[in-house]
């Protein structure tokens, strides 16, 4: 994903179960490369390297609050 401005609408969805939220982009904080090596998995389904930070409402409404972290795509379109 490019980066964005805040205020930018996206969707995630949870690779897991197809959830999704739609969110805007209220702060950029960290770096994504600062998160390499992590990988999550589901089934068949993995990615790698944390890409967005949701609030507890948002991860709430895809996955369950004690997941931590799991596999999504974004869709920015």
């Amino acid at each position: 994903m490019s980066r964005r401005t805040c205020g930018f609408r996206h969707a995630t969805t949870n690779l897991c179960n197809g959830k999704r939220v739609v969110t805007s982009i209220a702060d950029c904080g960290p770096q994504t490369d600062l998160f390499c090596g992590e990988r999550t998995c589901c089934g068949g389904t993995c990615a790698s390297n944390r890409v967005i930070d949701l609030t507890p409402a948002a991860f709430s409404a895809i996955g369950s609050l004690n997941g931590g972290l799991i596999p999504v795509s974004i869709d920015v379109g």
